[in-house]
């Protein structure tokens, strides 16, 4: 099956150009400008999460099925990918300053509170971070923060199972040009169960949730 997930990752990032024209395309090319367009052009497919905002969306196959934030240069980002009961995925993001740990916390817990009986508790969700890094003799490691544990420990009141979590850092420092800073879930319309999930500096990973 041919997957119809858009393809909104860049294989070589553009350089900055002499020809303004040129680099206004570079700008336009990068995935959180080509969803803002989408959502401007009457896209109701996708949902877009502002910073010091967090957000669900029901994902079904002829709605939303993509969830974004972007603009991340130092904030954490926190994803959460839950089945509800109809059978679909339930998706939540935030995006928080790193100084407003308790601020996306509080967030975060509105979001499952209203969901709270609308989810399939049997599931056990995803859980992804990403969050500001820094290279460590030669490895690129998360910036130590307590927003890991504080999320993990509240989503455990929610989910007793557990759930599978994954940190991604990304770097602050010496980024290139046109650089995307936009952390994106898209999920298959044709079969919900693939998620591509598009991190800062359009590091892919494709999952299949099983649901």
């Amino acid at each position: 099956m041919v997957s119809k997930i858009l393809n909104l990752t860049r294989t070589v990032l553009p350089k900055i150009s002499a020809n303004s024209k040129e680099n206004i395309a570079n700008i336009n090319s990068m995935p959180e400008m080509v969803l803002s367009r989408m959502i401007k052009n009457g896209d109701k497919s996708i949902v877009h999460v502002d910073m010091n905002h967090c957000a669900a969306a029901r994902i079904t196959p002829s709605g939303i099925n993509t969830i974004y934030t972007d603009a991340l240069n130092g904030c954490n980002s926190v994803g959460i990918i839950a089945k509800s009961k109809d059978g679909n995925p339930l998706a939540i993001l935030s995006h928080y300053v790193p100084t407003n740990e308790n601020g996306q916390i509080d967030a975060i817990r509105r979001q499952l509170d209203t969901y709270d009986s609308f989810i399939d508790k049997n599931f056990k969700p995803k859980l992804f971070f990403n969050i500001r890094g820094f290279s460590d003799y030669g490895k690129f490691e998360p910036v130590p923060s307590d927003i890991v544990e504080k999320v993990k420990t509240l989503i455990s009141k929610y989910f007793p199972i557990g759930t599978e979590t994954s940190i991604t850092p990304y770097p602050t420092k010496g980024r290139c040009a046109f650089f995307s800073s936009a952390n994106i879930f898209q999920f298959d319309p044709s079969d919900l169960n693939k998620l591509k999930v598009t991190n800062v500096g359009e590091k892919e990973n494709f999952i299949d949730l099983k649901i």
